[in-house]
């Protein structure tokens, strides 16, 4: 709380942000300034959520809705991420920093408290998929594997088959990828998966990470691996970057090392019980924020990206995608960038972060690999382009 210029906070209506919000409160001499993202489609709108919570604390509350036209943005995004970066929810983060910034200059978020106390709902999945581990080795590796490989693409029990036959590792890095092992077996074109080394190097560093946890607590593993991957690499990524391309400064409490230290001490047993996420941070918390925040399900920062991709971006997408210069980059095989793309106009599956990954992935590149003027500012390199 010590600060020299305004100081405000991120609110999303979720747990982390509203607790963040709270101690504020309670320690502040004048209202804290919040700040809230909307969205017009009501499924992703959480504005109702951070009202409370600034009803509750009093807060100096301030909200902006995203609007459809965003094309703009999302070209904007990939010159301040300055690499492929493919976490939809950076476009809030980046409104919402920008309309803070307005106000305050310092913002506290509540980013960190999933990966701390066992937030994300894969963590139930993956305690629900435990059983896959008792399947002997020689069984998932020699028999159910295969099987799922020769399977076509998009086939029933596909995907169910290739989890059983992975080690619980290996599962769990499928379940938070974009494209999991199958997909990028299919993906990838031959010399980019040779340049690569193949594509196993992240399921080697993910398997590094959870030899190095002795509790002997499965949960204790998944913690340990986001709090070394997804957290640094995306989430405090994403903050950062977008709260500094609005010349905000954003800070994370949750994060404080003393809250580390305390918190991995905690048995696992503690944090994640049944069918409830943060078991026991609800519990240390449900005196602070509203009991609608506590008992909400679990949303995260979502964005419409299916709805954008399938309505304001479709036209942008497909023809940015379909280019020749993009297909002849030699990352991807261009006949599964066909079925992905003609599989998700014609309704048949969502393959809308697919298409936004490689999207993200083709605008990094035209802005630094083909453009001579990656030096200059996005505005600069903009011009005549």
């Amino acid at each position: 709380m010590i600060s020299d210029v305004p100081l405000g906070a991120f609110l999303s209506g979720g747990i982390d942000s509203s607790t963040v919000v709270g101690l504020m409160a309670r320690h502040m001499d004048q209202p804290v300034k919040t700040f809230s993202i909307g969205f017009h489609e009501d499924s992703y709108n959480e504005l109702k959520y951070a009202r409370l919570t600034a009803k509750k604390f009093g807060t100096d509350h301030h909200e902006f809705f995203v609007t459809p036209d965003i094309w703009e943005i999302v070209e904007e995004l990939a010159w301040h991420f300055d690499e492929p970066f493919a976490d939809s929810s950076a476009i809030p983060t980046y409104m919402v920093s920008k309309l803070a910034r307005e106000h305050v200059t310092v913002v506290l978020s509540g980013d960190g408290g999933d990966e701390l106390f066992a937030g994300y709902t894969r963590y139930l999945v993956e305690q629900q998929r435990s059983g896959f581990a008792n399947l002997p080795a020689f069984m998932r590796k020699g028999i159910v594997q295969p099987l799922s490989r020769r399977l076509p693409h998009g086939a029933r029990g596909r995907n169910y088959l290739h989890n059983i036959s992975l080690d619980p590792l290996d599962r769990y890095l499928d379940s938070v990828s974009i494209f999991t092992g199958l997909n990028k077996q299919l993906l990838y074109s031959e010399d980019f998966r040779r340049r690569l080394g193949g594509d196993g190097f992240i399921a080697a560093r993910f398997r590094d990470y959870g030899m190095k946890v002795k509790t002997g607590e499965p949960l204790d593993r998944l913690l340990y691996i986001d709090s070394k991957t997804y957290l640094p690499g995306d989430i405090l990524t994403k903050v950062d970057r977008m709260s500094m391309a609005g010349s905000l400064e954003a800070r994370v409490p949750l994060l404080d090392h003393k809250v580390i230290d305390f918190v991995t001490r905690i048995p696992a047993s503690m944090k994640l019980t049944g069918h409830e996420t943060k078991h026991l941070f609800k519990r240390a918390i449900k005196d602070l924020v509203p009991e609608e925040i506590l008992n909400r399900p679990k949303q995260g920062f979502g964005v419409p990206i299916q709805e954008w991709i399938n309505q304001q971006l479709r036209d942008r997408l497909r023809d940015t995608l379909r280019e020749p210069r993009t297909r002849q980059r030699g990352y991807v095989e261009p006949a599964y960038l066909d079925v992905l793309l003609d599989e998700h106009e014609r309704g048949r599956r969502d393959h809308s972060m697919a298409l936004w990954a490689l999207l993200m992935l083709e605008l990094w590149h035209r802005q630094f690999v083909d453009s001579p003027r990656a030096s200059l500012s996005f505005a600069e390199a903009t011009v005549n382009a």
